[in-house]
């Protein structure tokens, strides 16, 4: 069991976990053997597998359309893992993966990977910060080919819903847009560098068509992201230096997005859900600085999270109050330490609220 643990451990995205997390992965675990030069996956099988490799090498390739020569995209060996994007997408491999010596991997299905993350979603949010470096990456070589042909992500609303679309395409730092197509309507979202810039449906005014097509539960969607120029691409922060992690728990999407907008600029790292179960799950995964929380959440009241959260964590949670409820919310709380309020949902209100807290 410990050798398995330092394994997963490799895997960026499974390093929040702790030991009973970790086990709780490695129940759901697959072990199987390759030979040397055998194909493990083909682009266009379905995306329903993720692989971890524990020993031995492989190559991942693509081969362009018209039967040209294939080429190596990447090498990867023990410690490294692939198709962890189809999980979340349900999209077909988009490239194959073939062994170059005996190689052992483990193998995580998407029903057991659709367990995990409902336990722990701290994975699904590291994962979308792994991902958004790939996309970058990408990206980067893609301007360096002057390619601009990048592939598009299509889906069914049946299967996934638009909000996490949303999340995906912001997570991912998404450049482009996405077209949203039910029954005769189709509308439009528009990204820059991961940030939504722009709503369009019909003519209607952006936060109803918002709010309209976040209840489409039926249609299409389809990501298609633009090239972007060299210049463009700026170098990643220096991860050596410890950020204030903050949780955001907000049910409105467009707070969630301000919020995140804000802190996101000012080097923060931010999490955002919408549920106060969720959070209690996130907040012992990832242990964040500091909670900002709605006083209305869908499964919960701002005061019944805040009391749960006391349970386990002495974290310092801002409330977003109004200037006709604070007082109450102040007297129900004076008691107990650690807790802030504001006078509105203001976001520069927030942002010094939160600067003194973490002060």
């Amino acid at each position: 069991m410990f050798q398995i643990s330092e394994v997963l451990k490799k895997v960026p995205f499974f390093q929040t976990l702790g030991r009973d997390g970790l086990d709780f992965v490695v129940e759901r675990l697959k072990f199987k053997p390759f030979d040397g030069d055998e194909v493990i996956c083909k682009a266009g099988d379905p995306g329903d597998q993720m692989y971890i490799i524990i020993s031995g090498k492989v190559k991942v390739v693509v081969t362009p359309a018209d039967g040209g020569a294939e080429t190596v995209i990447a090498y990867l060996g023990s410690g490294d893992y692939f198709g962890e994007m189809a999980l979340l997408t349900g999209e077909p491999r988009s490239a194959s993966v073939i062994t170059t010596e005996a190689s052992e991997m483990f193998i995580l299905n998407k029903s057991d990977f659709d367990v995990i993350i409902e336990r722990f979603p701290s994975i699904t949010l590291s994962m979308g910060k792994i991902m958004s470096q790939r996309l970058r990456e990408t990206l980067q070589k893609a301007a360096q080919k002057g390619s601009a042909n990048l592939s598009t992500v299509k889906g069914d609303l049946v299967d996934k819903k638009l909000v996490e679309v949303l999340k995906f395409c912001e997570s991912n730092s998404l450049n482009g847009k996405v077209v949203v197509r039910h029954e005769d309507k189709t509308g439009e979202f528009h990204y820059e560098k991961g940030e939504l810039q722009k709503v369009i449906l019909g003519t209607f005014p952006e936060d109803k068509a918002l709010d309209t097509m976040l209840n489409w539960q039926s249609g299409s969607f389809m990501i298609e992201p633009r090239p972007i120029k060299m210049e463009g691409v700026k170098a990643p922060k220096d991860a050596s230096k410890e950020k204030h992690v903050i949780l955001i728990v907000n049910n409105s999407m467009v707070v969630q997005k301000l919020l995140q907008r804000a802190f996101d600029s000012m080097g923060y790292e931010v999490y955002a859900v919408e549920t106060a179960a969720k959070a209690m799950n996130l907040v012992q995964s990832i242990q964040p600085h500091l909670v900002i929380s709605d006083t209305k959440l869908p499964d919960a009241s701002g005061s019944a999270f805040v009391g749960n959260l006391r349970g386990v964590s002495e974290v310092p949670v801002v409330l977003l109050t109004e200037s006709a409820t604070r007082a109450a919310y102040e007297g129900e709380f004076k008691q107990q330490p650690g807790i802030f309020f504001t006078n509105s949902q203001e976001i520069g209100e927030v942002v010094k609220i939160v600067e003194r807290a973490l002060g």
